[in-house]
């Protein structure tokens, strides 16, 4: 049964609302590059008024996690976009093998807008747009200018100065990401926007597309794992293949991801002792709160240190925000440096939360439910506990990396190692939550499909299993699946007349046995 295009879901509305969070975007982007230079021209203006304002030092500390959050928000609507152009990019290309990818380290050879230089200016500018978010609001504790013996009388405490700078650089973050997500968006024919790997396998096996995905028979119980093996009968396997034996980037994730955690030990650790052994920009504190807190008080028991306090441990590194524009942009890329590998892991783990959805949505065709016919992405978003959980990781991990690491507006760039050490912590937990081919297997579609055996052997012929709008038997694990569907088809798929069921076994025979039927075992 040929696939049509009334049965394909194209998820316009999930189209919209990415096209709305794009928009927000490009929205966001102008309201940050002009306040950059409204701030820059309030503090350089003898107007009388001047960017900063004064707030609570904790509510300093989490004001940034609501920029995350925004951020997060934008960066997953562009990516969303980004991501559905790079799949079709790849189809038309004929390199597309997985419904998900790694849409920052995969390319499209025909079109521009998804090749590897696209892709290269879309990763830095996620970088930049997280790395400015702890950047833009730059306090000043005055309890800590205590501790360094650093102190100025014409700043009050608490005060936040908005750098203007890392505003505008925040708004270059957003422009890069939305000029190539709409790039993508004009230049990219896409069939559907779904998400649903079902949708995607339809799209391509559908008669009107160019580079339409022939179904191939006798391997309606291959998996993805036996991609590269013959078609020939085999019985169903009593356990399921690793991930990274199907997907050749899964290791690699998985990889940088568990690098993350001895990477940031070795940060926390590499700062703690520089203080330790009395680097002269160094503080020990004997608090180890989540939110750095500094209390101005001086111990005189410091084991080594050059100086220590009753707060928090702390190592200056320099890069003035209030010695102008290029202590600024210094400050920015240092951090941006250091967060590049942070942004790349977490977009890597969004591969293996796409690849667990997508073995669930197939999963379901075994259930008494069946596929869900009204599967809609967006909602599938919200109510996947997966994906909210790596949401809630991206916007918390910058947010922990931001505490680690950050700009006071007096003190320069400092680095705090138990917020390190805590980050850590945290990207430990986002290395073991993920460590928590459908066209050949899907022969009828129907809006609900339920998957498994279909048809029994015949004449010494396999079974058949695939699809149906009915509920299926599980497939009978001793049992040996291929062949074809029915005595109507041949082994081709072309359309028999009057053809018996030994004429039809001798055929096959003749196909893959060399007319010795007798004495060909199939593979397991």
């Amino acid at each position: 049964m040929a696939a049509s295009n009334d049965k394909l879901n194209k998820a316009i509305g999930t189209r919209d609302c990415c096209v709305a969070g794009l928009c927000a975007a490009w929205l966001t982007r102008f309201a940050a590059v002009g306040g950059g230079f409204y701030s820059i021209y309030l503090d350089s203006a003898d107007t009388g008024r001047k960017s900063h304002f004064i707030i609570p030092h904790a509510a300093k500390e989490v004001f940034p996690l609501g920029m995350n959050i925004l951020v997060t928000f934008l960066n997953e609507s562009m990516g969303y976009i980004h991501s559905t152009t790079l799949r079709w990019s790849l189809q038309y290309d004929n390199r597309l093998t997985f419904n998900s990818n790694l849409r920052l380290l995969s390319s499209s050879t025909r079109f521009r807008s998804n090749k590897w230089y696209a892709n290269l200016a879309f990763l830095f500018s996620i970088v930049l747009s997280y790395a400015t978010t702890s950047l833009i609001f730059l306090g000043w504790n005055l309890a800590l200018s205590e501790t360094f013996e650093t102190i100025s009388d014409s700043i009050p405490p608490g005060q936040i100065r908005v750098s203007g700078v890392a505003l505008i650089f925040f708004g270059i973050g957003l422009l890069g990401q939305a000029g190539l997500a709409t790039w993508a968006l004009k230049t990219t024919q896409v069939p559907t926007w779904s998400s649903n790997p079902l949708d995607t396998v339809l799209a391509c096996t559908d008669e009107t597309n160019p580079n339409q995905r022939i179904r191939r028979t006798n391997r309606c119980m291959k998996s993805v794992h036996q991609i590269k093996e013959d078609s020939h009968p085999c019985k169903p396997k009593p356990k399921q293949g690793p991930a990274c034996t199907a997907h050749p980037e899964v290791k690699w994730v998985l990889t940088l991801l568990w690098l993350l955690v001895p990477l940031g030990g070795l940060w926390g650790g590499t700062v703690y002792t520089m203080i330790l052994r009395g680097n002269d920009h160094g503080v020990l504190g004997n608090s180890w709160t989540f939110i750095p807190t500094f209390t101005g008080t001086i111990s005189n028991d410091c084991s080594g240190a050059a100086r220590c306090t009753e707060g928090t441990s702390v190592l200056n590194v320099g890069w003035k925000a209030k010695s102008g524009m290029v202590g600024n942009i210094g400050s920015i890329f240092l951090i941006a440096f250091f967060q590049s590998v942070v942004t790349l892991a977490l977009h890597c783990a969004e591969l293996l939360v796409n690849l667990s959805r997508d073995e669930g949505i197939f999963r379901m065709a075994s259930t008494p439910k069946g596929t869900d016919p009204l599967y809609n992405s967006i909602i599938a978003a919200f109510s996947s506990g997966q994906t909210i959980t790596l949401f809630v990781f991206k916007a918390a991990v910058h947010w922990l990396f931001g505490l680690s690491i950050n700009n006071d507006f007096m003190l320069e760039v400092n680095m705090y190692p138990p917020q390190i050490f805590y980050f850590t912590a945290f990207t430990l937990m986002v290395a073991i939550f993920p460590t928590y081919t459908m066209a050949d297997l899907i022969d009828d579609w129907e809006d609900r499909m339920f998957w498994g055996h279909k048809q029994d052997g015949y004449a010494g012929l396999p079974n058949y299993a695939g699809t149906s709008a009915r509920r299926l038997e599980m497939p009978r694990m001793n049992a040996f699946y291929g062949g074809v569907k029915n005595t109507r088809f041949s082994l081709s798929g072309s359309f028999v007349s009057g053809m018996s069921e030994e004429h039809l076994a001798a055929s096959y025979d003749m196909q893959y046995n060399g007319g010795m039927f007798s004495s060909y075992e199939y593979e397991y």
